[in-house]
């Protein structure tokens, strides 16, 4: 019977300790922008760079092979609009658009 009691009460101490928990949300630290196909595939962008402007400066950053690229001076969520300038290797202006303030990440479609 005293062995049936403490199982009992270790069951109900597991139990509140499961309640306690809290779902995380997890953000991004930092601004991410991606830029994919109109079909929604991953562009090569080799070469490529994103400038953000609408800040205290422009910031400048460079795509890596699959079409992300990460602002790693504009924390998230944003406090204000900016407005990107997508580039390829050539240096010719592929996109230009505006980002909403409150973002962790924004798409281009091209």
């Amino acid at each position: 019977m005293a062995r049936r009691a403490l199982m009992l009460k270790k069951q109900a101490q597991a139990a509140a300790a499961r309640r306690k928990r809290r779902r995380v949300r997890q953000t991004l630290d930092r601004l991410i922008v991606i830029v994919t196909t109109q079909g929604g595939n991953p562009r090569n962008t080799s070469g490529w760079t994103a400038t953000l402007t609408g800040g205290p400066s422009p910031v400048t950053a460079e795509f890596d092979d699959f079409g992300v690229v990460r602002f790693p001076t504009i924390s998230t969520l944003t406090e204000i609009e900016y407005l990107l300038r997508v580039r390829d290797a050539n240096n010719n202006t592929v996109a230009n658009r505006t980002i909403p303030a409150n973002r962790e990440y924004f798409i281009v479609r091209i």
